[in-house]
């Protein structure tokens, strides 16, 4: 397990692997009831050297950023 990569963003966690000469395999998940989300920014929730499993999450800033252009 790689500790160091999980919550990372998937394009961050990447290319810290890729700096080490790695070039990882990624595994998408979700949660049960969250199949169809397409918003949000993919973190990584487990890792290895060769393959990262990532999940979509809410952006709480660009959640806020919206919210302030409400105003």
């Amino acid at each position: 397990m790689r500790l160091d990569l999980l919550g990372l963003d998937l394009d961050t966690a990447r290319a810290r692997l890729q700096a080490e000469g790695v070039c990882p395999h990624v595994r998408t998940t979700s949660a049960p009831n969250r199949h169809q989300e397409t918003n949000g920014i993919w973190r990584v929730v487990a890792a290895s050297d060769d393959e990262l499993t990532v999940a979509l999450f809410c952006d709480p800033l660009e959640e806020k950023l919206a919210g302030s252009s409400r105003d």
